[in-house]
């Protein structure tokens, strides 16, 4: 029987990686695997198996199924040392891979190339992302594989609530729309999620019968939030939920269209698996590859957005919904054939 210690950034806050480490732990023992969590964020309520990272993780060379990201390479150069001293096994998962300016450093960049190097395996959660660390390190490991991290609902996901916190206006719209930003900040100076590019697409549809929330995380970019927040100012159909402390599914079950306006992102978004998994209308950006079934629009293109936006709309007025679509259901079977050949 296979023996795996997830070390992950577990919820809250809920981003899209705690998000993924919730499902996979859950599948994984779903399995048969003897799975734990070991987070280093925080410990979700109602989850058994979930502990913050503390000294005692060190003294087991259990294997590690470690996640990180580019801005987590510290993080990363420190395991892979202590992990590399006490003989542990690791495996790193990696959800994005962004250029950053440590990068040009030498001394960072041989470090992270060590790291990844002497992992047993590496996984990418779209080609992008494994293109970029090949094009960052300068090398590719030869366990390299690409799994989408866009696994099935979770039924912890599933059995939340909806936050008291929503506005009742949104909940009594004949047709609601939603969108989510996990983290507000700037990509080439301008918002990751494109929040001021669905804004603008949605204030130029008239009709009193749709509305927008708006869940967000955390603000790390105060002016760009402020700028979305001004430019919403003037349209009452528009709501916010700051602070999200909660799984976004019990939101994609109460909206009709689901909305990803990103201007990039590591892969096909867990937030449009998450509205084709529960029979929503999924729109999304043509950043990156999409899962199926997604309604595209042109990158920051609000036009082309309010053109999308418009076709759901109508629709979600007829009662046309889309069937539910399960996502990516082999992607716990390919993890677990990994951890069995890097534990031979």
């Amino acid at each position: 029987m296979i023996n795996i210690r997830l070390l992950c950034p577990f919820p809250p806050p809920f981003g899209g990686v705690a998000l993924h480490c919730i499902r996979l732990l859950e599948s994984l023992r779903a399995h048969g695997t003897v799975a734990t969590g070991h987070s280093l964020g925080g410990v979700p309520d109602n989850v058994q198996g979930v502990t913050k990272l503390g000294l005692g993780f060190f003294l087991s060379r259990t294997l590690v199924h470690y996640h990180t990201d580019e801005g987590n390479h510290r993080w990363m150069r420190l395991f892979s040392r202590i992990w590399r001293l006490t003989r542990t096994p690791y495996v790193v998962t990696v959800h994005s891979f962004r250029y950053r300016a440590e990068f040009q450093d030498p001394r960072v960049l041989r470090q992270l190339s060590v790291a990844f190097a002497h992992a047993k395996a590496v996984i990418a959660i779209s080609s992008e992302v494994a293109d970029a660390l090949e094009s960052t390190l300068g090398f590719r490991h030869k366990r390299t594989r690409v799994i989408p991290s866009n696994l099935p609902l979770s039924a912890w996901e599933v059995a939340s609530p909806l936050p008291t916190d929503v506005a009742e206006a949104w909940q009594r719209a004949p047709v609601r729309i939603l969108a989510n930003a996990g983290r507000v900040v700037a990509y080439n100076g301008r918002d990751l999620y494109g929040l001021d590019v669905l804004v603008l697409a949605f204030s130029s549809i008239q009709d009193p019968d749709s509305a927008l929330c708006i869940a967000v995380g955390d603000v790390v970019d105060t002016a760009l939030w402020q700028n979305v927040l001004a430019m919403a100012s003037n349209d009452a159909r528009i709501t916010f939920v700051r602070s999200l402390n909660g799984p976004l599914a019990p939101f994609v079950q109460h909206a009709h269209i689901v909305v990803r306006p990103t201007r990039t992102e590591g892969g096909p978004s867990l937030t449009l698996s998450e509205a084709l998994e529960l029979g929503r209308w999924a729109v999304g950006s043509d950043a990156v590859q999409r899962p199926d079934g997604t309604v595209l629009f042109r990158n920051e293109d609000p036009v082309d957005l309010s053109r999308a936006l418009h076709q759901c709309i109508a629709d979600a007025r007829r009662g046309h919904m889309p069937p539910a679509i399960t996502p990516n259901t082999d992607a716990v079977e390919k993890i677990m054939n990994l951890y069995q050949r890097v534990s031979v």
